[in-house]
């Protein structure tokens, strides 16, 4: 059966995006004819149009598109990048249906579906899975020192064998891992502890250490079961406390049989989820192509603005946090309210 046809509209320039490749992969039930337009000046029938935060924020976005979205039939926007819940989300009633990334309970509604980040570009494997027992590392790490990963890795920094690298984008005293190199890690590395990102548990290592067959330890907040949402039944070994990720890692290390079956469930449960995000994604947006969330959205969605949406954001990316990640974030928060001060 043929497949049917996509328009995807990138409202950003080329290469602008990490997650491309990804969104390409979850589109496979489509024939897709793609577009860049960073001027937001391209406007077919029958379109999905990704829009990042991070280049358009959504209320300029809205401003510019709303008089040509008008005559478009058949659209859908895909909202990127919005990590810091920065609103404007009245921007979907425009649209036939909206997918979305990062995942909150005020965007339950029919036309709007929450997706997981996926990988970044390049992140894919097409090599074989070596099995857990036979990787070198039991854990490994790779990124820049934030409070929250510190704090892993004061749990886990006498647990061998291992590795950590680190590196400093802004003082560029050591280089980061390009992506073969990064990927050649976790292809060695069993277990991955994956950190909450600057202010969200959700963290793009969750899924490229499935990709290459690492067993990911993730984040959770005891008020807020954030990936039990986003993935609900998922396998991955979840704790409120790094202590308890280690202790977790020891009682496996030694036991091979047991580490490789649990290696190969994570596994498993990823390829069926891949799979399975592929057909809900064609199938919700067949659906919304052909009207059956237009009204969801158009009349029944009700987004916060103002005030209320900034009490409700605060709170939101507060219960995303622990202690050491607040108190880091204030303090930057401090910092540039010092620097803007003395500038003024």
């Amino acid at each position: 059966m043929a497949k049917p046809p996509l328009n995807v509209v990138w409202c950003n320039p080329p290469a602008y995006l990490w997650e491309e490749d990804w969104i390409r992969s979850i589109l496979t039930g489509f024939e897709l004819a793609e577009f860049h337009a960073p001027q937001l000046d391209c406007y077919p029938d029958g379109a999905l149009f990704v829009i990042s935060s991070n280049f358009h924020p959504l209320r300029d976005a809205h401003a510019r598109m709303r008089g040509p979205l008008a005559s478009v039939k058949g659209k859908g926007l895909f909202h990127l990048s919005d990590e810091w819940y920065s609103g404007g989300y009245e921007f979907y009633r425009e649209f036939d249906f909206a997918l979305r990334n990062h995942h909150s309970s005020i965007f339950r509604n029919k036309g709007i579906l929450t997706l997981p980040l996926g990988l970044t570009n390049g992140a894919e494997n097409s090599s074989h899975i070596t099995l857990a027992s036979q990787r070198p590392y039991i854990w490994t790490f790779a990124g820049t020192r934030t409070a929250a990963r510190m704090q892993m890795y004061r749990a886990f920094d006498s647990l061998r064998p291992s590795l950590a690298y680190w590196y400093d984008l802004r003082r560029q005293e050591r280089p980061p891992l390009d992506r073969r190199e990064f990927k050649k890690l976790l292809s060695q590395t069993v277990f991955q502890p994956c950190p909450m990102g600057n202010v969200m548990l959700e963290t793009f290592r969750v899924y490229e250490a499935l990709e290459m067959g690492c067993i990911p330890l993730i984040e959770q907040r005891t008020w807020m079961p954030y990936y039990d949402r986003l993935l609900p039944d998922h396998p991955l070994p979840s704790f409120t406390q790094w202590q308890a990720a280690r202790t977790f890692v020891e009682t496996y290390r030694d036991k091979p049989e047991e580490l490789d079956r649990l290696q190969q469930r994570v596994h498993g449960w990823w390829q069926q989820t891949k799979t399975g995000l592929s057909d809900e994604v064609s199938n919700f947006i067949t659906a919304g192509l052909n009207g059956a969330f237009t009204k969801d959205l158009s009349q029944d969605w009700q987004s916060r603005s103002g005030m209320g949406h900034q009490l409700w954001r605060l709170q939101e990316l507060v219960r995303h946090g622990n202690r050491a990640s607040l108190t880091e974030r204030a303090g930057i928060m401090a910092r540039r309210l010092i620097s803007a001060t003395r500038s003024a």
